[in-house]
């Protein structure tokens, strides 16, 4: 789906972060296609597909692509409507930049909260992959963007919710509750 309205841009410590969902021009797309396909991380058939879920390019002072958060739609388990799942990747080099990883989750919710999805989704997932988002300083992070935990999946993965709406998001079945609170 393509959206007609200006791309959002946010600049923090020399990085320019665009909000692009839906609408990534044709310079970033390929930029961002190679950079998967350098890293390893994609197959070039997979990157291809996943650059229409990109919602926000981070890139480096030199220009660079730095790293992206992408979004696909689907049902939560145990939940009877749409929501964006969130993911993210940086590239290595570009891991310990403070506050860039936290402005581009900001700026995906700014994007995704007004995008006109037909599905409506109600709100962002985020299910921690990354042990570091785990620890206490990446949580008071997320909590202050108004992402809620409610707890770990079967994998002990953290599942992380954000609705639109500003309501508190309930657990479905299946997820044990937080025991770090």
């Amino acid at each position: 789906m393509t959206v007609d309205r200006p791309i959002a841009v946010v600049e923090h410590r020399g990085y320019r972060l665009s909000g692009m969902y839906g609408r990534a021009p044709a310079r970033d797309a390929a930029d961002i296609v190679r950079m998967w396909i350098d890293a390893g991380v994609l197959l070039p058939a997979e990157a291809q597909r996943r650059v229409s879920e990109v919602v926000v390019v981070a890139r480096a002072p030199d220009g660079q692509v730095a790293g992206v958060n992408t979004v696909y739609v689907a049902d939560a388990p145990g939940d009877r409507g749409a929501w964006y799942f969130y993911r993210t990747y940086v590239r290595p080099e570009h891991r310990g930049v403070a506050g860039v990883p936290t402005r581009m989750v900001a700026l995906a919710l700014q994007e995704l909260r007004v995008h006109p999805h037909p599905q409506a989704p109600r709100g962002v997932v985020i299910i921690t992959e990354n042990a570091k988002l785990m620890r206490r300083g990446a949580m008071s992070r997320l909590e202050g963007l108004g992402f809620h935990l409610l707890g770990s999946d079967a994998r002990g993965l953290d599942v992380w919710c954000h609705r639109f709406d500003g309501a508190i998001p309930v657990a479905p079945p299946g997820i044990r509750r937080p025991d770090r609170r």
